[in-house]
This record gives structure tokens, sequence and C-alpha cells, in this order.
């Protein structure tokens, strides 16, 4: 009786180790690289290369797992916004405890010499609309929080790893196809930037004046500074591309946006995918 006793308790602590191991093979994200975007567009290139895909929900943050290049990659939209990139992100992360983050999206060209479908690699961002509003404009404060007794200043910089093996695929990198728009045809040129991130999308004269005079940025945007801020405080390692759309003025923008946000999105995803076959290689 003794020895079926035994017997028994063996099948069943097998069969235990054998579910649990299971599933955390199947759930397992070593290795995995976290890819967002913000909106449709800037993801579309990149998941019609994604292989052996399985879609998700997490608490109501669609995502799509699969493979690229032989890696483990889960693809996700952020929506636009600080608040919504920190959420995703943060929730994203949590979850599925990703190697490394990529952003590829796009930002409003603040230089009028950048052409459209610019691409840039952001190696520093920063926020532009946090801190104290004053009558000489914006004084940029530090970030508090959530740990206590702890001020982050609001200036984030990507992975130097990744960052260094982005600027050398840079160095060789050569388009797939030429950008074609307002009768210009060209190639995307790619190179390190910086860009400022706020929630506004379209700003007044008095905004335009200041980011052009204040800030050290080639672009504009919604998401990269909570990107970087969120990756930083867990310590996952990060890296953004964008490209350039609309030319930052004051007024509303979403014509100039819907007229040029796909180019960028489109370059910057190119690039993107460049980027990632040159990972894939080394790991």
């Amino acid at each position: 009786m003794k020895s079926y006793l035994t017997t028994f308790v063996l099948i069943v602590f097998a069969i235990f180790a054998f579910s649990k191991s299971s599933y955390a093979g199947a759930h397992s994200s070593k290795g995995t690289t976290l890819i967002l975007g913000a909106v449709p567009w800037e993801m579309t290139a990149v998941l019609d290369e994604v292989t052996e895909k399985e879609p998700g929900i997490l608490h109501n943050i669609p995502y799509t797992q699969g493979k690229l290049y032989g890696m483990p990659v889960i693809v996700a939209l952020t929506g636009v916004s600080k608040t919504n990139t920190g959420m995703v992100t943060g929730a994203l992360i949590a979850a599925f405890d990703p190697t490394r983050v990529v952003f590829s999206g796009t930002g409003a060209r603040v230089k009028p010499e950048i052409k459209a479908g610019s691409v840039f690699i952001i190696e520093e961002t920063t926020f532009h609309d946090s801190g104290n509003l004053t009558e000489d404009g914006m004084e940029i404060r530090p970030v508090i929080g959530p740990t206590p007794n702890l001020r982050r200043e609001p200036v984030f910089k990507p992975d130097p790893t990744l960052f260094a093996l982005a600027t050398q695929v840079a160095s060789s990198y050569v388009p797939s196809e030429p950008i074609q728009v307002d009768n210009l045809t060209y190639n995307t040129v790619v190179s390190p930037g910086t860009i400022v991130t706020g929630d506004l999308f379209s700003v007044n004269q008095w905004k335009y004046d200041e980011i052009m005079t204040k800030f050290r940025t080639d672009l504009f945007a919604m998401e990269t500074a909570a990107l970087g801020q969120v990756c930083t405080f867990m310590e996952v390692p990060w890296i953004a591309f964008r490209g350039g759309s609309d030319l930052m003025q004051a007024g509303d923008a979403t014509d100039d946006y819907k007229r040029y946000g796909p180019i960028a999105a489109r370059q910057a995803a190119l690039f993107t995918l460049s980027f990632l076959k040159a990972l894939s290689e080394i790991h």
C-alpha cells in the first residue's frame, strides 16, 4: 500500500511539474522584444513581417505575439498621449518582462530644413510641458515619484548598446524605396536626433516660438519621453525611431499630418525592421 501511495504521489508531482513547465514555456517572454507604435499606420510594415501571429488582449490592450527574424516579439499600439503611452508600456512590461522595448513612429518636424520622411534615432527626449508655466515660459521641473524622495530630471536617453547598434545600421542603410511627395522624389536620411514630448497635437504661436528657441530639438510628438520615463524607471533597455511628418507650425496640423504622417511612419518602420534584423543576427 505504501508503495502504491508513493507511486501515486510521484505521478501527481510529475503531472504538476510538467503542467507548470508547459505553462511557463507557453508564456515565457525571455528574449522578447516589445515593439510599440502610437497609431496603426506606424506598425503596419512591422506587422507585415511578423510570423506565427497570435493576437491577445491584456487589460483591454490588444497586442500581437509572434516571431520576427526568428526573435520572439510582441507588437502593440500605445495610442496617443503621455498617459496612454505610460499605461500601455508599463502594463506590457509588467506582464511579459521583455528584454528590450523598441518604438517606431512619427513626429512633427521642428526645423524647416528637415524633409518629410527623414528618420531620427532618438538620442534624447524630454517633456516640453512638465513644470511651472511662468510669464517667461515653461520652467521644466524634475519628475517626482513614485519612489519616495526620488526626483528624476525629465530627460531620458536610450540604451547605449541599442543606440550604438542603430547608428551602425544607419551608417550602411540603403532605403528599400524612395519617398515621393510634393512632386519630389528622394531617399530618407537616418541620423541621431532629439524630440520633445507633450500632450499638444497643435500649438499656438507662443508655444511654437518657445519650442523653437528654448529646446534643442528636431521633432515634436506626444509619446517618446513617457516611454523613456517608464522604461528607465522599470530598468528595461529602450530605443525609439521617429520619422518627420508635418512641419510644426501654429494652428491646426491635422491635414498636414494626414498627408505626411503615413510617409514618415513607413520610413521609420522600414528602418526599424533593418535595425531588428541586425539585432536578430547578434542574439
